[in-house]
């Protein structure tokens, strides 16, 4: 039993788990199936037989886990259960039905390579299929089960953590296998924790509502981990049964009536258009305090249209908010809403793109952007806006987004190289992100590289363009994969650019099936449009890279 101040993510699970042993603190729900209930007192428990089942297979201080597991209770029992070891735990994406195998697993491979592992945590079937991954004789992790994992007992006490020791790596969603991991403190997460926590004013009174999976760092971070630094609860909904039903959120909404609700831009465009008003018979969403969006753009189109269509089943107006931030600084540490109402900056799209300057305009102006800030920086951060040269800018001009927060990460694992490109020695982390800021509010334009954003998840253009140029009739290196903001989906659309040797439209009608389909299959989203061009129309820069924005 503990006696001091938790300093630490273990320190806050034995503090719940030893005062609060009969809490809830996780609920997993299925579409037709009964909920899962974890109390503090049970995911500590588990958390300590998981811990033992790893220490009898050689994971100790310093090794790294990665956790592969479908939507299930077992999953942060996993996570901490590596912690308690001193090791370092990992979640990755489960392979579920939708996903492409031969993709997942030649993209699992290239990150066991760079990434060197001690073990891979996952399902029977995940472990059949990846043991061979790695050449004969080539050392790699040990594959297990949670069945093998289970049968140790309990693990004694944890390994001493400090608040500088890294807690967890989050990999980046980017759609190649060579993703980076970002290694975050106990210290970093904790201080984002608490930025989040005191801008929103969440406490044990509250409870946590989301269907973003624990792989990715706004539902463990922001969802998972702060409701056990807090010792509170959170529902998780399958994110598969989500896509299918929608509804459930606002079924589970009423049933347990959580006061906090996370998901990104897309989702409010989603639930708009495919929730139907049969369904919300004898619903009620006045529970929610707080409906945030994040981890992509954020578009007023989106919350409007979201507002207006769910406010007669008591969804609030005055709940929505926004978070801004990326696995590097743990998740978020920009926020707008609750008391400080959202920022909208109407600002000509054209000055905006051409001469990357935010020029306010009236409402009514027909070259109007609406911009949505995403808030003032949180406890501990500060930020600024940096051209090519990493000099700062005015306000409304249009640069990079650089941060110094407490909740930075360390760096990148094993990738010194990418650490030292965006992490300077006096603590700056330089986004990648571009933006402009007016006072104190923050506002996001875009993206500094081409990173395409569908839905929450980045899309690397050289990897559409690399399977479309594999099409005999597209001419290899003259495609182009472009991201542009759709307001009606509430997210980015992919324009497909293609150039061909042929007149023929029916081979024009064959290479834009043949990208739908396989870029479908192989990355899990939908082009939007495919234009077809003549040979040498798209423009390309000096070294021969193809130009995207000028294209």
């Amino acid at each position: 039993c503990m006696t001091e101040e938790p300093r630490t993510l273990i320190d806050h699970l034995r503090w719940q788990g030893s005062r609060h042993p009969d809490k809830l603190y996780s609920r997993y729900l299925f579409d037709g199936r009964d909920p899962v209930e974890v109390t503090f007192g049970e995911t500590l428990e588990r958390t300590r037989r998981v811990a033992a089942g790893l220490a009898a297979r050689g994971v100790g201080k310093g090794s790294l886990v990665l956790i592969i597991l479908e939507h299930h209770q077992d999953l942060m029992p996993a996570f901490l259960g590596a912690m308690w070891l001193g090791a370092i735990p990992a979640f990755l994406q489960d392979p579920h039905a939708k996903i492409n195998p031969e993709r997942y697993y030649r993209n699992l491979e290239g990150l066991i390579e760079a990434s060197a592992p001690k073990a891979v945590l996952t399902r029977a079937s995940v472990r059949d299929s990846a043991e061979g991954l790695l050449p004969a004789g080539q050392e790699g992790p040990v594959f297990l089960t949670m069945e093998d994992v289970n049968g140790e007992g309990l693990a004694g006490d944890p390994e001493p953590h400090g608040p500088e020791d890294v807690a967890a790596i989050q990999y980046s969603s980017g759609s190649t296998g060579l993703q980076k991991g970002a290694m975050l403190s106990h210290r970093a997460i904790l201080a984002e924790i608490q930025g989040v926590g005191e801008f929103f004013e969440i406490t044990d009174d509250d409870s946590f509502l989301t269907w973003v999976p624990l792989y990715h760092d706004w539902g463990l971070f922001c969802v998972a981990i702060h409701t056990l630094s807090i010792g509170t609860s959170f529902t998780l909904i399958s994110p598969i049964d989500w896509v299918r039903r929608p509804v459930m959120v606002f079924e589970a909404a009423t049933r347990y009536r959580p006061t906090i609700y996370y998901h990104p831009n897309f989702a409010f465009n989603f639930m708009t258009l495919r929730i139907k008003d049969k369904e919300m018979e004898g619903l009620d969403l006045s529970s929610l305090r707080l409906t945030c969006n994040g981890a992509e753009p954020c578009f007023y189109e989106s919350h409007k249209m979201y507002v207006d269509r769910f406010e007669p089943w008591g969804l609030r107006r005055d709940s929505l908010g926004i978070v801004y931030g990326m696995a590097e600084v743990t998740n978020t540490v920009f926020a707008a809403g609750h008391r400080e109402p959202i920022v909208v900056d109407p600002v000509d799209r054209f000055i905006l793109q051409k001469e990357r300057r935010a020029q306010p305009v009236v409402l009514e102006d027909p070259a109007a952007q609406f911009m949505l800030g995403v808030g003032r920086a949180l406890r501990d951060t500060e930020y600024r806006i940096v051209d090519d040269h990493r000099k700062e800018l005015p306000d409304r001009e249009v640069g990079e987004v650089a941060i110094r927060s407490r909740a930075v990460m360390h760096g990148y694992h094993m990738n010194p190289e990418a650490t030292s490109d965006s992490l300077d020695a006096d603590g700056w982390y330089f986004t990648g992100d571009m933006g402009y800021r007016v006072g104190g509010t923050l506002f996001i334009t875009g993206r500094k590289s081409d990173l395409i954003i569908v839905g929450g998840v980045n899309i690397y253009p050289q990897d559409i363009e690399a399977i479309v140029g594999e099409h005999p009739h597209a001419v290899a290196g003259r495609v182009a994969a472009i991201g542009v903001d759709d307001f009606e989906l509430g997210t980015q659309k992919i324009v497909l650019i293609v150039e061909s040797k042929s007149n023929d439209p029916k081979v024009h009608q064959e290479i834009a099936q043949y990208a739908r389909t396989e870029v479908a299959q192989r990355l899990r989203v939908t082009i939007g449009r495919v234009v077809h061009a003549p040979h040498t129309w798209l423009i390309k820069t000096s070294s021969g890279k193809i130009a995207r924005k000028p294209n």
